[in-house]
């Protein structure tokens, strides 16, 4: 668990011919299927995205084989897992996985210091302290000199049996409401909406949700997703994101307009409080 169920996919051309295959975003895909009666389509969060490209045409010649790369989802349910592979628009033989984790399943009140301390130090002075308890504080900038943000920090915590799943959910400003997060994506939108609609609130504001898996090992983020809005004053923040291992600056946007970013294991993080002063 929180570690990714990952399937490759490979296409042979067994014939005595070239063929013509076309291959895009959708050519691969999984079904997850988990215990609880959650479903998890790769494709659904990105079928409403604006600007897929088409398929582009691949001739493969007799006998050539042609590797399309992995696909794969970070696991935070309860097993067995049924997954489904899908390749050219055809469903493969279902797979039955079992979800295994160390044994004992950490306390909930441990789990919140797991996720905090695997957070990057996000959450060093917007710190929880008990689950499903949010807390007034500021989330500081990484590095640089970036003003820091007034929020509101909290950790919500699920049990999965031998593991935990904790629900990071960072509010700017505190008093930030209408924020909603639809799973099993992980995202502050509807997937099934073109692009993401603001928040009923006035910008700036900016919500982070952040999903981690919490074993007796410690806390693996799992997903990640960002939703923002600023007014246009002519300045620029500058932007951050997880690594995996850290956050890094990815550079500066300018203040004016709506933002959003998920799909990764951690978030984006724009430091927007500059925009309002």
């Amino acid at each position: 668990m929180g570690h990714a169920v990952t399937v490759r996919f490979t296409l042979h051309n067994r014939s005595r011919r070239p063929v013509k295959v076309y291959l895009g975003v959708f050519s691969t895909w999984l079904l997850l299927d988990a215990a609880d009666g959650t479903r998890y389509d790769t494709r659904a969060p990105l079928e409403a995205l604006p600007g897929i490209p088409p398929p582009i045409a691949r001739r493969i010649r007799s006998g050539a084989t042609v590797h399309l790369g992995p696909v794969a989802v970070p696991v935070r349910w309860n097993g067995p897992l049924l997954i489904t592979p899908g390749c050219l628009g055809t469903k493969l033989h279902t797979l039955r996985v079992q979800v295994a984790g160390p044994w004992p399943s950490p306390h909930p009140s441990a789990a919140v210091g797991e996720v905090v301390a695997a957070a990057g130090h996000l959450l060093d002075n917007c710190l929880p302290q008990a689950p499903g308890v949010p807390v007034d504080g500021q989330i500081d900038p990484p590095s640089g000199n970036a003003q820091p943000m007034d929020a509101q920090c909290s950790i919500s915590i699920s049990s999965e049996g031998t593991f935990l799943v904790a629900q990071v959910l960072v509010l700017i400003p505190p008093d930030l409401s209408g924020v909603q997060i639809y799973q099993p994506y992980e995202t502050l939108w509807p997937i099934d909406k073109p692009v993401p609609a603001p928040l009923a609130s006035t910008p700036p504001y900016e919500a982070i949700a952040w999903e981690f898996v919490v074993t007796r090992d410690g806390a693996i983020p799992v997903a990640a997703s960002t939703i923002s809005a600023t007014s246009s004053s002519g300045k620029t923040v500058p932007f951050f994101d997880w690594n995996g291992k850290g956050w890094q600056q990815d550079g500066t946007s300018t203040c004016g307009g709506e933002s959003f970013a998920g799909g990764g294991t951690g978030p984006e993080i724009e430091f927007i409080a500059a925009c309002s002063s």
